[in-house]
């Protein structure tokens, strides 16, 4: 029993391992890394801006150390400007490791290096997985990894193709997305071409309804202009963001009723029920966790909206709008895909048991 609870040890281990070696990792770069062995305070302002919001700003002067390059073991002294606030930027603190450039006159703070916590989460994680789903682990790991090659690539091709070819490149990315996983997550079963089949179908179809009722409403209300760091078709943007957003939920959704189903033996019709009954009961969950995601990403910029004196019908609208309506489409896709994925399963199911 002992050893049981001794192997959870091992995310806390993984974690500490990984933190140290990111700490150690400077000479790997070649940009000067320094780490800063003494701060103090030049000066702290109190500011306060037309619309009454309140924020101190503050001067700090830092002695660092090299870390790397040729300079290593040397000293110099930057400064560091920061708010209260904290929205784009930190405070320097002894032991904090940043990176440092020089152009012309003295030395200055380019960015934080942050490698240390981001390996050190990332083996918490793994070692973590490892625990829980033991030798799925490399499979999930796997499926990650070259889905974020995939998109990777995407990305760069579509920075130099016209605007209908982005549309078919990122369906079809998500097409690839769907067959990757699946193969990933079920293996090269029928249930794999049911889990694909039900994914893509209920994602096309959502995506094709949200489309006809923005087109008959004629986007009343919904503010594309508002899709961020976009200034050329917010409206492809925003659909491609719905697909690529929705499509993790709605595979786990038709996997699960798929798996299911497939499993079970019996009439088609109770085969199909089943899959209805599953599906209603992971229906309301992954709805609720898609919301949430889509409305976090706006609620920071929806409270400043509402401190700086906007109504509150305003900033919904133009803030939380575009995540309500990707919300909604995905809602779509969630409920389709409980009808869908059963029917083809219920099939699916038949021909192999007639096989």
């Amino acid at each position: 029993m002992r050893k049981q609870w001794l192997k959870w040890l091992l995310p806390v281990l993984a974690f500490l391992v990984a933190f140290g070696l990111g700490r150690l990792d400077s000479r790997l770069y070649r940009q000067p890394i320094g780490q800063v062995i003494a701060v103090k305070t030049v000066k702290s302002v109190k500011t306060v801006d037309n619309f009454d919001n309140q924020d101190r700003t503050t001067t700090q002067e830092a002695t660092v150390r090299f870390l790397n390059t040729s300079r290593r073991g040397q000293t110099t002294t930057i400064t560091n400007q920061f708010t209260y606030s904290g929205t784009v930027d930190s405070p320097l603190r002894r032991g904090t490791q940043v990176f440092l450039t020089k152009s012309s006159g003295p030395w200055r703070l380019s960015n934080f290096k942050r490698d240390a916590i981001v390996l050190a989460l990332a083996a918490f994680t793994l070692a973590l997985l490892m625990l829980i789903v033991r030798k799925r682990l490399w499979f999930i790991s796997a499926s990650i990894a070259v889905n974020a090659i995939l998109f990777t690539l995407a990305t760069h091709i579509q920075t130099d193709a016209s605007r209908p070819l982005v549309w078919v490149l990122f369906s079809g990315l998500a097409i690839v997305f769907a067959v990757v996983t699946a193969l990933f997550v079920v293996g090269w079963r029928p249930v794999c071409a049911v889990v694909v089949g039900g994914t893509v179908g209920a994602t096309a179809l959502a995506v094709g309804l949200g489309y006809a009722i923005f087109a008959l409403t004629g986007y009343r209300d919904l503010h594309l202009e508002a899709v961020k760091y976009v200034t050329q078709s917010p409206q492809l943007l925003f659909f491609i963001q719905i697909v690529i957003g929705s499509l993790g939920a709605v595979l786990d959704e038709c996997s699960d009723i798929a798996i299911s189903i497939m499993q079970l033996d019996g009439s088609g019709k109770k085969r199909f029920n089943a899959g209805m009954a599953i599906g209603r009961n992971v229906m309301g969950p992954l709805i609720t966790v898609l919301f949430m995601i889509f409305i976090a990403e706006t609620f920071a910029e929806a409270v400043l909206w509402l401190r700086n004196g906007n109504a509150i019908d305003q900033t919904i609208s133009w803030v939380m709008g575009l995540g309500f309506a990707q919300s909604l489409i995905s809602g779509f896709g969630i409920v389709i895909a409980i009808p869908l994925t059963s029917l083809l399963a219920t099939l699916a199911g038949k021909k192999e048991v007639a096989a």
